[in-house]
């Protein structure tokens, strides 16, 4: 049998001359896939990592491409007649990949950010000044009260009241006090002082003040006669509602009696 020659001007015989049996195909020679896991095999940990970076790179875009005409293809699609927007859109299978961010660029400087402009600050205004008072509407000051002043003493003295005679007793009204048959303050028996107006014993070893002398005449009401001791203290009140004090001094017999007395001022 003749042998088969390729019309490119090979003699491969497809046959074994010896043996009449059919040669096994040549290998076939190495693809691109294959050189470049070959070339990919040899290169470093550094080329690799750029070789999947610029492979991802190129992939993403290939993906946003895609996603881009298939906007573009949907958009019309919709607008023409409405039918779109009443059918539910269709599953998209299609993932848009992360915008890609590059870096900014060094050489550009940053903005400026806008000047500012303070306003001036607002000139404080001077206190206006106090008025003063009017002299002639001012109101006068108040004048602090005075404490009330002490009783005035009238008339101070020694008397004697004497049982024998025809006028036992005095008028204290009077400046100096007067005689009179029975009076303010008069004797009417042994040892005995009588007050026709108000009469009363006074407690304290201290001659008594005025006050002391109103209230025991208005709280000590009852028999206007005493029966009194050298020593003892009393107070009275006269026909014109004066008050007075006295203080036994002595009592020489029976038929008299003298006192210190003392007669203050009215209210």
């Amino acid at each position: 049998m003749t042998p088969r020659r390729e019309e490119t001007g090979g003699t491969r015989p497809m046959t074994n001359p010896r043996t009449g049996t059919p040669r096994p195909p040549s290998p076939a020679a190495p693809g691109r896939r294959a050189r470049f896991a070959a070339w990919y095999g040899q290169q470093d940990s550094g080329v690799r990592a750029a070789v999947i970076g610029f492979a991802g790179a190129v992939l993403a875009a290939l993906i946003g491409a895609g996603a881009t005409v298939l906007v573009v293809v949907i958009g019309p699609a919709n607008d023409a007649g409405g039918q779109a927007a009443a059918d539910p859109p269709p599953p998209s299978s299609v993932t848009s990949a992360p915008a890609e961010t590059r870096p900014a660029d060094p050489t550009t400087a940053p903005e400026p950010p806008p000047p500012t402009t303070d306003s001036p600050s607002p000139t404080p205004q001077p206190p206006s000044p106090t008025p003063e008072p009017d002299p002639e509407t001012e109101a006068p000051p108040t004048l602090p009260v005075p404490p009330p002043a002490e009783p005035r003493v009238r008339w101070q003295g020694t008397v004697v009241l004497d049982g024998s005679a025809g006028v036992r007793g005095w008028f204290f009204d009077s400046v100096p006090p007067g005689r009179a048959p029975m009076g303010d303050v008069a004797i009417r028996g042994v040892n005995e002082v009588y007050g026709p107006w108000a009469i009363a014993a006074w407690p304290g070893s201290d001659p008594p003040e005025r006050a002391e002398c109103v209230t025991l005449l208005n709280t000590q009401l009852g028999d206007p006669a005493l029966d009194v001791q050298v020593g003892d203290r009393a107070c009275f009140a006269t026909e014109n509602r004066r008050i007075g004090s006295f203080q036994v001094t002595d009592i020489p017999d029976p038929d008299h009696i003298r006192l210190a007395v003392t007669v203050w001022e009215g209210p």
